[in-house]
């Protein structure tokens, strides 16, 4: 049998390892795909976008925050507990968009595990758990080469696309509101 074979046998865990994260790589891309048609306009950030929403005359600016949060929440959180008005806008967002909200979060840890499972698997077969694989060899084999040029096209187009579709200042409010509604993510 040549490598060819090999490769696309069902039996082959090298090949079957780019097929799964290949797999894995495409789902993540429709779920990114069908969320950004979901973010709620509060934590489109200071964007034309987010008329009412997240702009500069929400009221909501107030109980939303960035990664600034991180370097002293406990002001950030005396602050929102020293008035009424938001605690209840910041129970607002708890209650209205929190389950959206933590299936951006769960998109947001699959992006991390995908790129973690594909250095692990270049790892790997640089290791020679693949037994009969090296890169080189995985490179030479022309299903190799399209699965190997595909698991990294797919993660940049994570990347291109998450920026595209969720901007930094959003991604950072929908974690930070994440991580004070649900401690973190689960």
């Amino acid at each position: 049998a040549t490598m060819d074979d090999d490769l696309k046998n069902a039996e082959n865990r090298c090949g079957q390892t780019m097929l799964c994260l290949s797999a894995s790589g495409s789902s993540i891309i429709a779920e990114l795909m069908r969320l950004r048609q979901n973010v709620p306009e509060i934590f489109l950030a200071d964007s034309a976008q987010a008329e009412g929403g997240g702009g500069a005359n929400s009221p909501y600016r107030e109980v939303l925050f960035d990664f600034a949060y991180l370097k002293s929440s406990e002001e950030f959180e005396r602050i929102i507990n020293s008035s009424t008005t938001l605690l209840d806008l910041d129970q607002d967002v708890a209650d209205t968009y929190l389950p959206i909200l933590m299936r951006f979060y769960a998109l947001f840890e699959s992006i991390v595990t995908y790129l973690e499972e594909y250095l692990d698997f270049l790892a790997n077969l640089r290791a020679g758990v693949f037994i009969q694989y090296t890169v080189d060899s995985v490179l030479r084999d022309v299903h190799g080469k399209q699965l190997m040029c595909e698991l990294l096209y797919l993660y940049g187009a994570m990347l291109l696309l998450l920026e595209r579709h969720l901007p930094g200042p959003t991604r950072e409010k929908i974690v930070i509101s994440v991580m004070r509604h649900a401690g973190g993510g689960g």
